[in-house]
């Protein structure tokens, strides 16, 4: 199974890619963390924070995606550098960061976005195990292949309109590409909150404001009971169906 997690900055959705991770691993499957958000909060919250992206490493992208010439290799291989670079996290459960878009531009064809496409299209078409990918906020960086193989698509959404802005445009673009993608509500208070993204979006899975989240946080350690690991759990079965 593939999973990919998107949304807008703050929104909780590497919290919750992490959490997910762990629950799915606590069950005796074979999980891999994907860390693909340039800001590597995933690898800060697994206390990974030191370990340099796949994209940044200018000797491997140099080997792998630049051709002599100024030129940039579109299908770089990259089957080996997952499980050289993949470090463990617990039992079950793995992380690769293999980092984010670089800003010149989406559809920049640079050897670091080249090398960004490969790792994702080898990650979701080739690998076994159970894959959860967080992503920044949006999808552009994968392929139409890529995409349409992914099994869930979660944009998670958090009460208030900077939130739902990003959630529209990162589900248009989904429906453009032909893939199913399904909104998490989270960091849900009470159910005013609860309604007002409903009416955006209708019924969703929702995930309650939790203060032991934030404080587990920053420690540096993920959450195992409580409402909003219950929730996960929630989530979890549900995708997995």
């Amino acid at each position: 199974m593939k999973i990919a997690l998107t949304g807008k900055g703050g929104s909780g959705k590497t919290t919750i890619a992490a959490h997910l991770g762990r629950v799915l691993s606590e069950s005796g499957n074979s999980v891999l963390l994907v860390d693909a958000d340039a800001s590597r909060n995933l690898a800060t919250l697994l206390a990974h924070e030191d370990t340099t992206p796949i994209n940044e490493m200018k000797d491997v992208v140099n080997q792998r995606a630049r051709i002599e010439g100024g030129l940039v290799n579109l299908n770089p291989y990259v089957r080996d550098l997952i499980d050289k670079y993949a470090v463990d996290v617990s039992q079950n459960l793995r992380l690769l960061v293999i980092g984010g878009v670089e800003k010149a531009g989406m559809g920049c064809l640079c050897p670091e976005n080249s090398m960004l496409r490969s790792l994702l299209r080898e990650l979701v078409l080739k690998r076994d195990e159970i894959v959860i990918i967080d992503m920044e906020a949006g999808l552009e960086i994968m392929g139409r292949g890529t995409v349409k193989n992914v099994d869930t698509i979660l944009v998670i959404a958090e009460p208030g309109y900077g939130s739902i802005s990003v959630t529209k445009e990162i589900l248009k673009f989904a429906k453009e590409m032909g893939v199913e993608a399904r909104v998490v509500a989270n960091k849900v208070r009470n159910k005013s909150d609860e309604k007002y993204l409903s009416e955006y979006f209708g019924p969703m899975q929702t995930i309650p404001a939790d203060e032991g989240v934030r404080e587990s946080s920053i420690k540096g350690q993920l959450l195992s009971e409580g409402d909003f690991y219950d929730s996960i759990v929630k989530l979890s079965k549900k995708i997995t169906r």
